[in-house]
């Protein structure tokens, strides 16, 4: 066998299961919505170890001497399969209203994906199952592959569109079917090579003409969701990238039209005609109203604003004679594909007028390389509930509604400033708005504002629908702008929900409008000496959210975790993430005790009864190793989000950082157990990593916010050596843990594999949740104390004959 090309194919084969799954998630956050991201994680982990602990528990059919062919099989399977994932995902979208009746879909949409990864599992576990001595080259291989596989997922969308690079995913994996073809030697006929290697080579040059046409041509159907907000409207325009699909579609009214985000999130995208009336036509809409108050008291100096999208809010603030105004938009394709590229004369060269300046960029990392102070900093909800491929691990929350980011708001407001943000607002249940409020207060008392002062600082807004506005001022709200507020309000058919100050004179009535419609229980809030005494009471969870723990629309408290699985009919859209992250737990510790567990406990049984105690210490050991780094992976991909900028630059960066680390420290496993031997190396490497990773828990969050301004490259440079340093040391430790195994028979392996696998698999998702009840860094030194508790499981060298009399 030629390992060399057999390596390279393992490579490619984890190149194209890593980037089809991510493509995968892309196209599930349109079609259905980004929770579902968990669904495609799950099975990929369950198939890579289900497939594993049949080829240990089949070794007569799964000789090593096949493994090339078998591979080639399995990966040109895996191609051809991805057909029937693509179409399955496009044809079977789901809906919130009667999820329940849509289970038919959802399990052909997780059977298709299942065959799909299983196949290529299969195709994994061969090659690294028959790499014996050879399991650091081959594992480096496989890390590297999926490492290379994640930053392909960035230009390939862009190119492709989100369904044409999930075939071009799968073009890859035809090309690994055909080098492992070749690699098989004299281990396989020649005929059986050529016709494999053949077969597959033109599987995938189909599979990249299908890809390269597929955004033009929808052969598979177009991503849609007819329960989604883009509906069936005619779409006029329609691109990917790695962020999301925007869409443009007719609003049904000649002065504006609407950009949709992942099919669902909207903003209104505006004809240029209406600055002719000084753009008022805007404002027929309350939500622009509301939105727009800030402008009413704070239009003399620079307004910021945080996800422009189509302009509305520009548009609002060059209405109230804001004299510059600059626009941070995180999706190019908005700004340079639509705004001004493909609809520029529509919008009359919105984001090309002397007073607009519209930049690409993340809010928070913009304000921070920013020198300017800004009257206004305006937030018009800023969340699309897009899956930005790391959504799997991240649940897509922003990190705009922290504690830490309304305190650099601040920071960069002039004297007299005022942060606006607009999010959704429920009258008779507001845990939203609620939460909102405590993340504001909480950042002015650590900016030194007294609690009995903190209510001065604020004034809300509804605009009698779904929307309310918070208006939070660097400095205390005066009697005057509270008046300018209310009069506005009352103009405007808004309802001033909360003011500092009761407004008197001015229009009629105005202040007793304001006693009669002020929400008590916001107020009662604000006004409350104590914010921790106030949420403590609430059946729900509405405490401030930090850096470390961004979940801004968690609200469940821990002992409310499993009774949400019960409610699924009528779960709120903002918990159906955590719903489904339940639900896949329940079914991913089933199907793994189903089809990894018990057939090990069945047909490998015997396999334990000889040096018991030494060989659960390494099957323990395997356990730790799977649960180990999923926690730290999820707890990476998140930290290094605020500062990367955003969540697709932590899945390329971070990811791909952290496997190809782990790929270079397999390679290096057979020289450092040369050395130190088994245990040595065991021990000596988790003792270091122990010593970065409390490094990292305590020095990195001060060390992102200095560095938070720099450009976007040196941020990525330093971002790669942090996460080296640890995946290295990682990378050093499974092909260890096999050598042992090995020397306890392939029955052991089998258990190790399998377990490992488990570990994984239910890994993943009780790493996300002890994310979203503790944070990131926890989860982090958490991770650290698996480790630690594998270094105790390891059982050290084999005793020798000497010892053993």
């Amino acid at each position: 066998m030629n390992w060399r090309l057999f390596s390279f194919a393992v490579g490619l084969a984890s190149f194209s299961t890593i980037a089809l799954e991510l493509m995968l998630t892309r196209v599930l956050s349109v079609t259905m919505y980004y929770h579902f991201a968990f669904m495609v994680i799950s099975i990929a982990m369950l198939g890579l170890s289900v497939s594993g602990v049949c080829i240990y528990l089949l070794p007569r059919f799964f000789r090593d001497r096949r493994a090339p062919i078998l591979a080639a099989a399995f990966m040109l399977v895996f191609s051809l399969l991805s057909l029937w994932t693509l179409s399955s995902t496009l044809s079977n979208p789901i809906s919130l209203t009667n999820w329940r009746d849509n289970l038919g879909r959802l399990g052909s949409l997780y059977l298709s994906s299942a065959l799909t990864l299983l196949s290529s599992g299969f195709a994994i576990s061969l090659a690294i199952a028959s790499a014996k001595e050879r399991i650091g080259q081959v594992y480096a291989f496989d890390l590297v592959g999926a490492a290379l596989g994640c930053v392909f997922v960035i230009p390939t969308v862009s190119a492709f569109g989100g369904p044409g690079a999930l075939l071009a995913a799968a073009g890859v994996g035809a090309l690994s079917a055909a080098l492992f073809a070749l690699s098989a030697g004299d281990q396989a006929s020649p005929k059986a090579r050529a016709a494999l290697g053949g077969v597959s080579v033109i599987a995938a040059l189909l599979l990249f003409f299908l890809a390269a046409g597929e955004s033009d041509a929808q052969r598979f159907g177009a991503a849609r969701n007819p329960d989604k907000f883009l509906g069936r409207r005619p779409v006029q325009f329609e691109k990917w990238n790695s962020f999301s699909q925007i869409t443009v579609a007719p609003a049904g009214a000649d002065d504006h039209k609407w950009i949709f985000i992942d099919a669902d999130a909207a903003t209104r995208l505006w004809s240029g005609a209406i600055a002719q009336d000084g753009w008022k036509a805007p404002r027929r809409f309350g939500e622009v109203r509301v939105a727009s108050l800030v402008y009413a008291i704070r239009n003399q100096k620079t307004a910021l604003i945080i996800g422009p999208g189509g302009g509305t809010d520009v548009i609002s603030a060059l209405h109230h004679g804001v004299p510059r105004v600059v626009g941070v938009e995180v999706n190019p394709i908005i700004v340079n594909d639509i705004v001004k590229g493909e609809f520029a004369s529509f919008t009359g060269n919105l984001y090309r007028n002397p007073k607009v300046e519209v930049v690409v960029d993340e809010g928070r990392s913009y304000i921070r390389r920013s020198g300017e102070e800004y009257g206004s900093i305006q937030a018009t909800l800023v969340d699309t509930w897009a899956a930005s491929s790391s959504g799997a691990f991240t649940l897509s929350e922003n990190n705009i509604y922290t504690v830490e980011a309304f305190g650099e708001f601040l920071g960069r407001l002039a004297p007299g400033g005022v942060v606006s943000v607009t999010r959704w607002y429920d009258a008779t249940q507001p845990k939203e708005f609620l939460r909102l409020l405590a993340v504001a207060r909480e950042a002015l008392e650590q900016r030194g504002v007294a609690p009995a002062e903190v209510h001065r600082h604020f004034a809300l807004a509804s605009d009698l629908e779904r929307r309310g506005t918070l208006l939070l001022g660097r400095d205390p709200f005066t009697a005057q702008e509270i008046q300018t507020l209310a009069n506005k309000a009352d103009e405007g058919g808004l309802r001033l929900l909360y003011a500092p100050h009761r407004p008197t004179g001015g229009q009629a009535g105005a202040g007793e409008r304001l006693v009669a419609h002020e929400d008590g229980f916001l107020a009662s809030f604000l006004r409350s000496p104590s914010d921790d005494d106030f949420l403590g009471r609430l059946p729900y969870n509405a405490a401030a959210v930090t850096d470390d723990r961004p979940f801004f629309f968690y609200n469940l408290r821990p002992a409310d975790l499993l009774s949400i699985v019960s409610r699924l009919t009528s779960i709120e859209i903002n918990n159906l993430g955590v719903a489904i992250l339940l639900a896949l737990l329940l079914a991913s510790i089933a199907l793994t005790i189903v089809l990894v567990l018990l057939p090990l406990f069945i047909f490998e049984r015997k396999a334990l009864r000889s040096e018991r105690t030494r060989k659960l210490r390494v099957l323990g050991f395997f356990l730790t190793l799977g649960l180990g780094f999923i926690l730290v992976e999820i707890g990476f991909m998140q930290t290094f989000v605020l500062f990367l900028g955003h969540p697709i630059y932590s899945l390329a960066v971070v990811l791909a950082s952290l496997l190809a680390a782990s790929g270079f420290g397999s390679a290096l496993s057979g020289r450092l157990v040369s050395r130190f031997g088994l245990d040595g190396v065991v021990k000596r490497v988790v003792g270091v990593l122990a010593a970065v990773m409390i490094l990292y828990a305590f020095a990195l969050t001060p060390f992102f916010h200095a560095l938070l301004g720099a450009p976007l490259a040196l941020r990525i440079a330093i971002a790669v050596v942090l996460v080296f340093i640890p995946g290295l040391l990682m990378g050093t430790l499974l092909p260890t843990g096999v050598r042992v195994a090995n020397e306890l028979g392939a029955g052991t392996v089998s258990w190790a594999w399998g377990l490992n696998g488990a570990a994984s698999v239910v890994g993943s998702i009780l790493a996300m949740a002890l994310a979203m009840n503790v944070g990131f860094t926890l989860s982090l030194l958490v991770g650290l104390a698996v480790y630690g508790v594998g270094v105790l499981l390891f059982p050290g060298p084999a005793p020798t004959a000497a010892s053993a009399r």
